[in-house]
């Protein structure tokens, strides 16, 4: 299976997770992130591929990313409060930053 079928099935899961929990922009954010870091570990790996052989290791890196936000998903569907309780810690610590 290709590593883009993956990344496209979790995002994917993620979106409908968010829409499960009736909080769709949860998961729209999720997925903005996601790409981000997606975008990120595509430049690093053209800039090391220049340099060196790096095989696989940016799209297995690329699948880490996107399997963690596809559990984070699943992990705020099965326990809301907790996630819930995780949110407003980033946001207060997102406040003290900005």
């Amino acid at each position: 299976m290709s590593s883009l079928a993956i990344i496209v099935g979790c995002i994917a899961f993620m979106l409908a997770a968010g829409i499960a929990r009736g909080n769709p922009g949860r998961g729209i954010a999720d997925t903005t992130i996601l790409v981000m870091l997606l975008a990120l570990v595509t430049l690093v790996g053209l800039v090391l591929g220049q340099f060196m052989d790096i095989g696989d290791a940016a799209a297995i890196v690329a699948i880490a990313f996107a399997v963690g936000f596809a559990i984070d998903a699943l992990y705020g569907l099965m326990a809301p409060q907790r996630q819930r309780a995780r949110d407003k810690k980033l946001r207060r610590l997102m406040k003290r930053r900005a």
